[in-house]
């Protein structure tokens, strides 16, 4: 959405804008964790007995369990696919595939999986061999991959990965066992997996875009396994896309930093202003800026009350007696320049949005309640599928709209900001958050009062 400026800072005046902290969870007890080859074995027993189950009520016929599952290294020897040599310096190191034919799943146990674990916890293998699980079952369901989008064939084995997922929440898994956070570590790795932003969809090792894989996981984990079968016929959505210039790829799609929050407020009035034209729409004098780490004297304050200066670390938040939204300046200027400007904007947004449902008596909004949060987050990514069909600022006088990768650097503002303010790490506030942001972006704006306005 805008093109970066070096060196830049977001100096508007402007309120914080930050959704009021939702209650945390107490810390899990530490406990001892399995081995990598342990963590294999149980997934793939859970895995298998899944689809036993699962296969014959979706496609009618007789699961054939995969006939291996192999943990390669630089000397580990791997069977032929489909008649041609595998090498694993050429094909497996850092990766994992199932072999379509011969029936065999191979992954790297010496790089891939060890990061994996390291960076996103002992959940992480499971989802790798979950998702490559899909293509067995691909495989078995005669999917015809020569003939379908490569994309589509990724995005359908994610689906069904989160398919197993659910079963694992769900608790029916006797071996496999979730710890505080996995979900929400899984949305991170899919930001490792994911495509080079700025890729074609049309390349035919697209996986997509960290959007696109969370939106067909989330598919498969809210409906289960049927949700997923008809990816070829009716395809999702698909939001991978390439830059359209030069200038657009080296600038990563991002408006200089001073015009971040000025535009963001001219699209977020300009969408409201339709769907909402009963609420008045708010200027960038009523959004306001301070430093955590700054003079006291310089900290707004909200109901007349001094806050503690702790609660203005890392914040964005909108305040119900004064009607502005404020934000720590340093914090959102580390989002600029590690996530990029669509992070900025979302979480403005989701601080807007909070305003409007204040101004709509929206139930919840003055406690912070956890339907509350969500169906801010609902509208704001009802506004993001708006931004990325087009929509005007004053500020630019100009059409602005998404670039490739805006709708990832959502998923990371998400992650960022429950991470800085203490809560991803307990529970998985994350995963919930995309899933209502999903549902305004896909389902519109007016499916969100009714599944978050409740008591």
């Amino acid at each position: 959405m805008l093109k970066r400026l070096v060196g830049a800072a977001i100096g508007v005046a402007i309120v914080l804008a930050a959704v009021v902290p939702v209650a945390q969870a107490a810390p899990a007890a530490p406990a001892a964790q399995p081995s990598l080859d342990v963590t294999v074995k149980r997934a793939v027993a859970d895995i298998s007995a899944y689809w036993k189950a699962e296969f014959p009520k979706l496609y009618g016929s007789r699961y054939t369990p995969v006939r291996k599952v192999i943990a390669a290294g630089p000397r580990t020897r791997i069977p032929a696919c489909q008649n041609q040599p595998i090498s694993y310096a050429k094909l497996v190191k850092g990766n994992a595939f199932y072999c379509f034919g011969t029936n065999y799943v191979v992954y790297d146990a010496h790089e891939l999986l060890p990061d994996l674990v390291k960076n996103f916890g002992t959940f992480a293998p499971a989802l790798v061999l979950a998702h490559e699980w899909g293509h067995a079952i691909q495989d078995r369901a005669d999917v015809n991959r020569t003939n379908e989008p490569t994309i589509l064939v990724e995005l359908q084995a994610d689906c069904f990965a989160g398919s197993w997922v659910r079963r694992v929440t769900d608790g029916k898994s006797p071996t496999v066992k979730f710890a505080p956070g996995d979900l929400d570590r899984a949305l991170a790795a899919y930001l490792t997996l994911r495509d080079p932003v700025g890729s074609s969809a049309n390349d035919e090792q697209a996986h997509g875009d960290a959007f696109d894989r969370v939106n067909a996981f989330q598919t498969g984990f809210e409906q289960g396994a049927p949700a997923c079968k008809p990816f070829f016929d009716s395809p999702p959505e698909v939001t991978e896309q390439q830059f359209t210039s030069q200038q657009e790829a080296d600038t990563g799609g991002n408006l200089p930093a001073a015009q971040v929050i000025p535009v963001t407020v001219d699209l977020l009035n300009s969408y409201y202003g339709k769907v909402e034209p009963g609420v008045a729409p708010l200027s960038t004098d009523r959004i306001a800026t301070y430093s955590s780490t700054g003079r006291k004297s310089q900290l707004p304050a909200c109901g007349g009350t001094a806050i503690p200066k702790r609660q203005y670390t890392n914040r964005i938040f909108y305040c119900l007696d004064d009607n502005f939204i404020g934000f720590d300046a340093p914090f959102l200027n580390r989002i600029y320049a590690h996530i990029g400007d669509f992070g900025v904007a979302t979480l403005v947004a989701s601080t807007y949005a909070t305003y409007v449902q204040f101004q709509q008596k929206f139930p919840g909004v003055a406690d912070n309640t956890v339907n509350a949060v969500l169906g801010s987050d609902c509208y704001t990514g009802s506004w993001a599928a708006a931004v990325k069909q087009g929509l005007p600022s004053a500020t630019l006088k100009d059409t602005v709209s998404l670039s490739p990768g805006d709708l990832d650097k959502a998923i990371q503002a998400f992650i960022a900001y429950d991470a800085a303010r203490g809560v991803s790490s307990k529970i998985n506030f994350v995963f919930l958050r995309l899933e209502a942001f999903r549902q305004g972006f896909f389902d519109g704006y007016a499916s969100c009062a009714p599944a978050f306005a409740q008591p």
